[in-house]
């Protein structure tokens, strides 16, 4: 079974790869701005159309104080300080993802704007709070200790602040060893199924829970997600071997085949901490 900082250490979405891209696009790694990453460094489905539609859900401003809790190699915390002016954290459990994220944001002159902290987001390093947003992007299914993290979501965030994220939604009908496959092979330890999400955000306190279903739309983004795998497969291939492409390709066949079946889906979720 692969472990959550394993499948991101070697994922095919990397810091090498974004580099080589920006290189291959004729670009100068020295003279960077922020939009020439924008084509690369979204690790997450729907790219910059995802991300816009995640920050008019959660309303942010430029005077917002944002987490992007699980924020990878930190596209969309660039995007989202670049594009409305905000202040934006990371916080990224990966430490080798994190160091390059601060590396890439500094390449783009946004270092100011946009830091990120090695954490854990089921004992977030903040103080109570902290941030009037809180945003992510299918992460929460990686992260087995739901309470905990609700929890932490709800202390950082101010009174009147706002969470929303999107991750995976079960149906009923993924089955027991449909979900040991998935865990096995895309470290996706803690699938829930949309009613069980709801109730984890009501426990934590938050409340005025909305949910949009982005089922259908995630279909057709993670089948071109796939081929795009299989179009670098060279690529990742060097970088960490071919024994390692074919597990994550064999594991993201299965994930794409759920989806397509309907057993598996997506949503975004929005919650409002009142008190």
């Amino acid at each position: 079974m692969v472990d959550i900082l394993t499948y991101y250490d070697q994922h095919p979405i990397n810091e090498f790869a974004i580099n080589d891209a920006l290189l291959r696009a004729g670009k100068r790694l020295d003279n960077l701005v922020p939009e020439d990453l924008f084509a690369y460094d979204q690790d997450h489905y729907g790219g910059l159309a995802a991300v816009d539609a995640l920050a008019k859900s959660a309303a942010i401003g430029a005077s917002d104080r944002v987490l992007d809790v699980c924020s990878g190699m930190g596209g969309p915390a660039r995007y989202v300080a670049y594009r409305h002016g905000c202040r934006v954290m990371g916080l990224e459990l990966n430490r080798s993802r994190a160091l390059a994220a601060a590396r890439l944001t500094a390449r783009v002159g946004l270092n100011k704007e946009v830091s990120f902290v090695c954490g854990d987001a089921t004992c977030m390093p903040f103080e109570s709070q902290t941030f009037t947003r809180v945003i992510s992007q299918e992460a929460f299914l990686h992260v087995g200790d739901k309470e905990a993290l609700f929890d932490n979501c709800q202390r950082v965030l101010t009174r009147g602040g706002r969470l929303t994220f999107t991750d995976w939604v079960a149906s009923p009908r993924l089955s027991a060893s449909e979900r040991m496959l998935l865990s096995k092979g895309m470290a996706a330890i803690a699938i829930h199924q949309e009613d069980e999400y709801v109730s984890y955000l009501c426990a934590a306190g938050l409340s005025g829970i909305e949910v949009e279903d982005l089922s259908v739309w995630w279909a057709g983004i993670l089948r071109k997600r796939l081929e795009m795998y299989r179009e670098t497969s060279q690529d990742t291939e060097r970088l960490f071997g071919a024994a390692r492409y074919r597990a994550f390709m064999s594991a993201y066949e299965i994930f794409v085949g759920v989806i397509e079946e309907g057993k598996l889906g997506g949503a975004r979720f929005t919650a409002w901490r009142l008190a």
